[in-house]
């Protein structure tokens, strides 16, 4: 019982590490969104950001017309992840910081 009760830890404590070097990799970008005329509009983007491979995160925010996303630079990149609200009808360009 003692044995298995290490090895749960064991494989507890390497399934955070894990997580936590994974989520250390992600990189954020930030859009500005064009076309959003309605609420629902930020629900359509985060969805097409959703469905691009590697993207970890998406928040889409009406009012100020712009996205923050999350991703893993290893799966895509920022062209696709513009691409993707392009491609659903709302163009979108990297905001400088």
């Amino acid at each position: 019982m003692k044995q298995l009760k290490l090895l749960l830890s064991m494989v507890s404590i390497s399934i955070l590490i894990f997580s936590t070097n994974a989520l250390a990799n992600n990189q954020v970008v930030k859009l500005s969104i064009e076309n959003m005329t309605c609420k629902m509009c930020d629900i359509t983007v985060r969805k097409a950001f959703e469905k691009v491979d590697g993207v970890t995160e998406a928040t889409v925010d009406y009012e100020t017309k712009t996205a923050q996303v999350t991703f893993n630079p290893e799966k895509t990149t920022t062209i696709k992840i513009g691409e993707a609200s392009t491609m659903a009808g709302y163009p979108a360009k990297i905001i400088k910081e």
